[in-house]
């Protein structure tokens, strides 16, 4: 599946280019692998918003691409996923967008009716880390 994956995210990534986001996406959709599979994967909504990029840019050219992306980004299911860490001392909520993938391989997952971190923090992290 991973292979796909980056196949895909690579096939797309090209198509509206910008190859340079492929290493970010990728570190970033090894944080969401504990999502039940009955449920949407992070890495099937990802794909289908830069499809539906490279679809928009053919429409019109002059598309502020990041700006796009980052409003559709943030509204995908996956971030309303919650992965909690409990250690001897806590039970601690991770961000996806900060915490190193090892953190989520033990972590508990529920789901909540509101994307963590917060939208506008998602905006910032595409604006922050996609050239």
């Amino acid at each position: 599946m991973k292979t796909n994956f980056h196949k895909s995210l690579a096939i797309a990534l090209e198509q509206i280019g910008k190859p340079e986001w492929a290493e970010p996406l990728i570190e970033l959709e090894q944080r969401f692998h504990l999502i039940p599979k009955d449920d949407i994967a992070f890495s099937t909504e990802l794909l289908e918003v830069l499809w539906s990029l490279q679809d928009a840019l053919k429409t019109d050219a002059n598309l502020p691409l990041k700006q796009v992306f980052a409003i559709r980004f943030a509204k995908l299911d996956a971030w309303t996923f919650r992965f909690r860490k409990t250690t001897d001392a806590s039970k601690d909520y991770l961000n996806p967008l900060a915490a190193v993938p090892a953190d989520f391989s033990r972590a508990e997952v529920s789901q909540s009716g509101t994307a963590f971190p917060a939208e506008d923090i998602i905006k910032r992290w595409v604006r922050d880390h996609l050239a």
